[in-house]
């Protein structure tokens, strides 16, 4: 009841954070406003068909919520310069000053300003006006953030329970043991309530508040967390002394009961027969054997299932196998074997249904399972459990209990269920008059598991609070359950799911605090990783060595600097034996390009494996690896970091990331080719093999056993060579300068080459979206490396798939991308009554039908801003190929079926009719006339935005909102502008981007209040 008085008393703090009583009075519209009103919106808005139904008629005789919505409407057109018409009067600037003041003022006054709460959030951040931000205009404006407690993300929550779990995980990188994090697999089934949306862009911000799903769902994950710490300070007493101390006693019950369970059901028949001598058989219930089909005849007139699929798992294999082994007798038959066999399954109180099964599978089976038992040599796995009896005083209540509970007709587990039931009752009554626990291991108790779970000591206040507290619990439960409840209490408080920070100390003259040392402490640590503070910035903290500029700066450059910790970049592109997804640069440095640009949504897409020619749902999860791969390389050099993320035509591609591996690899293959190549391979039979062991042996060639060069039924070595020959030779008798290490055929033993976490390095596939015919790859084994057609990651094909569609590729999405996300613009939702499906047509390009569809008045208001953006990358299907047809993909444009399986280096692609694609577009809005205007091609687009200062500082702007979790304001002008100083002066460094940003203004000091709109 208690936890759902806390649940009850979280949700109605949620909703009066956020819904403040207000007085229900009509709002009082002045004259100067009613006049400005009729002046500039009676027109559209009067009348008895008022525009978009919202008419100011009558305005002051509204009722509040009406008066309200008109309002709220009125603000945000005018704040979006969208109202007056542009073709209208517009009002002078004092005027629309003067109203925009009068609005805000009346719906900050009834807590309803709709527009302050959108302003807060991502979509609305290109609102605020670009120029003014970057002009110099408002640099004498202090930078603030207001006070905030901030909602941790899916992986802060995470990173915390992993920590308050001890789920640590080791992964072997390049041949080392290394400790990594971002790897969430735990014991302990706990469920993420905090998951971000899925777009690309910034997705993490300080504007969500707690839910009823939220708080329902961390319900029964404090359940089952508290559980687990239990069962770890059961492990270890390091962990939480005081609740190993508080438990010590039921500890010691709870192993004792779980000795007597274990030795009563592994021995109860010996100690019944010791115990009751002849008396024992009589006190047995009588036999009532099951009714089980008859055995499946051998004749072969029924088909029997394999035995792998009749058998009902290890678990029952081994306890049949046990009971066998008890009852195995010289002389024995089979029948009579199975029949002893059910009658200690009977006797021992097992299900009647599971004893049928297990009797039925003997009865057809027998023979097969002898064999199974001799292959997997069952009788060394699982020896006969020796009699060994417990303590003489154990003995000894074990035979008194027995003799108290046991009744004539008992099955074993009913006299097992007996004994324990009153062991367990006695144990209880003992803690109960051990009496209470000490108050003084209480309080340490309540302090440890502030420590553990909220990572600070609490206050005095708290302490007293939950001391009480657990008191209760510990004397009303009693000790486990009652501290299972309160670390149920303390993940469950609002300070585990936020994030605080709150201003400190004295106020400057613009009423801004800096942070508080331990606040500014977990903001550092989780402006760059999802873990709360190091060792240094506790000590840091701790020590008052957070407390000015200086400090910050520190303690950035110093975890920007750390690359002796590894992270799991994306769990579901992680493959703990072949495919590597890992950062050694602070996770969120590297999670801000990735989200920013997005690429990861290509994962949940589906895509078809016949149009893409290959295995594409492998292949996809490599190309998003090795895209993360380049995103880490060009963060490492840290030069030009903007630019080259969009104008590098270097790329990896089928590469671990290890030179020097992938080298080597690539020479392996070249060394056999080269010894081979005129020696008649083609020729040879497995005796001429034994003539090149030696050469064999020390290139470890796949799939052959230097010992074993002969042909079995299950083996031949023969078969394995030429294989690995023939590939090797499509890969290099072209002249090609290195081969492309890739698996000729699935075997075990070496591979090709081996991924970075010492697997084998798979999915060569990868190659096919950058138009590499893997039967003529010229393999570049030092990587990254030149790759055609390629331009930045707006030409990489994870980007193009990410912001295509299934089948098709999507102009109007990548120009929406670059509109809002390199030239700072706005695009409108796509009203609801608007048909935006593009009719299909077999003879036409998706751009003809494309600028068929929106190119009437209506709808090229809206797409001219983002049409001929996205209509140049026209040249790249949406697999992110290059190419310059388009497939007219519909059966009637079918030329040729292509088989559906082939080796990996063929194309399976059907071939249908094409049509040349068109890649012109146009580039507006980067303020610069030397670069707005038409261009031929993507190449040419990127180039232009490449040298747009607007586009730099778009990025930059996203990266003050990922940093800062919320939206810039005109008052962070000077906070862009010297990121923006830094970012240049530095080379192009994006480590001196987020130094710039996070020691700033607007990142170190507080206020209680925002004083702009």
């Amino acid at each position: 009841m208690l936890i759902l008085r806390q649940l009850s008393a979280l949700a109605m703090l949620v909703f009066v954070s956020s819904h403040t009583l207000f007085a229900s009075q009509p709002v009082t519209i002045p004259p100067a406003m009613t006049d400005l009103l009729q002046q500039h919106c009676a027109d559209c808005h009067s009348g008895s068909s008022p525009e978009a139904e919202i008419s100011l008629d009558d305005l002051h005789e509204l009722k509040l919520d009406d008066q309200l919505t008109v309002l709220n409407a009125a603000l945000e057109q005018l704040h979006f310069g969208m109202m007056p018409p542009a073709d209208a009067d517009q009002p002078s600037s004092q005027d629309h000053q003067a109203l925009l003041h009068w609005l805000t003022e009346q719906l900050d006054q009834q807590n309803a300003n709709q527009l302050r709460d959108k302003l807060r959030r991502p979509e609305y951040g290109n609102h605020v006006d670009h120029d003014a931000l970057f002009s110099g205009e408002h640099v004498n404006r202090p930078g603030f953030t207001e006070n905030r407690r901030w909602l941790i993300s899916e992986y802060i929550f995470d990173a915390k329970f992993n920590r308050i779990l001890n789920h640590q995980v080791h992964v072997n990188i390049d041949g080392k043991r290394q400790f990594v994090t971002g790897s969430n697999k735990r014991r302990v089934n706990l469920t993420n309530p905090f998951l971000l949306p899925n777009h690309s862009g910034v997705r993490y911000y300080a504007n969500e508040t707690l839910n009823g799903g939220h708080l329902l769902t961390m319900l029964t994950n404090a359940k089952e967390a508290g559980a687990y710490m239990l069962y770890l300070a059961g492990r270890d007493q390091r962990y939480l002394p005081a609740v190993t101390q508080l438990l010590a006693l039921e500890t010691q019950h709870a192993k004792t009961l779980a000795a007597r369970e274990r030795f009563l059901n592994q021995h109860l028949e010996t100690v019944l027969v010791n115990q009751f001598g002849n008396q024992h058989a009589k006190l047995l219930p009588a036999f009532q054997p099951v009714d089980v089909p008859a055995p499946i005849p051998n004749d072969g007139s029924v088909k029997k299932a394999p035995f792998h699929a009749a058998n009902p798992g290890n678990k029952e294999l081994e306890l049949v196998f046990r009971s066998m082994q008890r009852h195995q007798a010289d002389g024995l038959s089979d029948q009579q074997l199975v029949e002893r066999c059910e009658r200690e399954w009977f006797y021992h109180g097992h299900n009647p249904r599971t004893i049928q099964a297990r009797i039925t599978f003997l009865n057809n089976y027998m023979e097969e399972f002898r064999g199974q038992i001799k292959q997997h040599r069952y009788a060394e796995k699982y020896k006969p459990v020796e009699y060994r009896p417990l303590s003489e005083s154990e003995m000894q209540t074990i035979q008194t209990t027995i003799g108290k509970h046991r009744s004539a007709g008992d099955r074993y587990d009913a006299i097992i269920q007996k004994c324990m039931e009153q062991w367990q009752q006695e144990f209880k009554q003992a803690r109960i008059d051990a009496g209470p626990a000490d108050p003084a291991l209480v309080t340490e108790l309540v302090q440890q598991l502030f420590e553990k779970i909220l990572e600070r000591p609490p206050s005095e206040g708290e302490q007293e609070k939950h001391v009480a507290l657990a008191t209760h619990f510990l004397n009303g439960l009693g000790n486990q359950e009652g501290v299972k409840k309160l670390i149920q209490t303390l993940i469950l408080n609002t300070d585990f799911v936020y994030r605080s920070e709150f201003g400190q100390g004295d106020a400057d003259q613009y009423g801004r605090r800096m942070l508080s040392p331990r606040d500014a402490s977990y903001a550092l640590s989780y402006a760059l990783t999802d873990n709360g503070p190091d060792n240094e910035l506790q000590t840091a903290a701790r020590e008052g060595r957070l407390k000015s500029r200086e400090d910050y700066e520190r303690e950035v450059r110093r975890m920007l600097a750390r690359r002796d910790l590894y992270s799991i970049i994306d769990e579901s592109v992680h493959r703990p034996n072949d495919l590597s997804s890992f950062t050694r640069m602070p996770i969120r440095e590297h999670r801000f390009i990735r989200e920013y640009f997005g690429y990861q949504r290509l994962l949940p897409i589906f895509k078809d494996n016949k149009r893409f020619g290959a295995s594409y749902d492998a292949a996809k999860l490599r190309l998003v690896s090795e895209t993360d791969r380049l995103v880490d390389h060009l963060l490492e050099q840290d030069q030009n970091v903007f630019y080259e993320l969009l104008t590098t035509d270097k790329f990896y591609v089928f590469h671990s990331g290890d030179n020097e591996v992938m080298q080597a690899s690539a020479d392996r293959i070249r060394r056999i080719y080269d010894y081979f190549k005129d020696k008649n391979w083609n020729e040879f039979e497995v005796e001429d093999l034994g003539n090149h062991k030696e050469f064999i042996a020390a290139e470890k060639m796949r799939g052959i056993d230097v010992s074993r060069l002969f042909k079995d039924r299950r083996y031949n070595p023969l078969n394995a060579f030429k294989s690995q020959l023939a590939s090797f030779t499509l890969r290099l008798d072209k002249g090609q300068t290195a081969a492309a290490p890739y698996n000729s055929f699935p075997a075990h033993g070496m591979a090709n080459a081996a991924s970075r976490y010492g697997g084998r390095f798979q999915s060569p596939e990868v190659a096919r979206f950058y138009n590499i015919d893997m039967a003529d790859w010229d393999y570049q084994a030092i990587q990254p490396a030149t790759v055609r057609h390629r331009k930045g990651l707006l030409t990489s094909p994870a980007w193009l798939i990410a912001h295509a569609k299934n089948t098709e590729t999507d102009p109007i999405q990548r120009g929406k991308w670059i509109r809002e996300k390199l030239l700072a613009g706005t695009i409108p939702d796509v009203p609801i009554t608007v048909d935006a499906v593009i009719p299909e047509d077999p003879h036409k390009t998706l751009r003809q039908r494309m600028e068929a569809k929106t190119g009437d008045q209506s709808c090229w208001k809206c797409h001219q801003h983002m049409n001929p953006l996205g209509l140049p990358f026209e040249s790249f299907d949406d697999f992110g190929r290059y190419r310059s047809e388009e497939r007219l993909e519909y059966p009637e444009n079918l030329l040729k079926k292509v088989q559906d399986k082939g080796a990996p280096h063929e194309d399976l692609r059907d071939i249908y009719k094409t049509l040349p694609v068109v890649t012109a577009g146009a580039l507006s809005g980067t303020g610069d006339n030397r670069l707005d205007g038409d261009v031929e091609n993507a190449f040419d687009l990127i180039d232009r935005l490449a040298q747009s200062d607007r586009a730099r500082q778009t990025m930059i702007r996203y990266a003050f909102r990922y940093f800062m979790g919320r939206n810039e304001t005109l008052s962070d002008s000077k906070t862009l502008i010297d990121a923006d100083h830094a970012y240049l002066e530095s080379g192009g460094s994006f480590d001196e981007l987020i130094v710039s940003l996070l020691t700033s203004d607007s990142f170190i000091y507080r206020k209680p209040n925002p004083d702009t709109l």
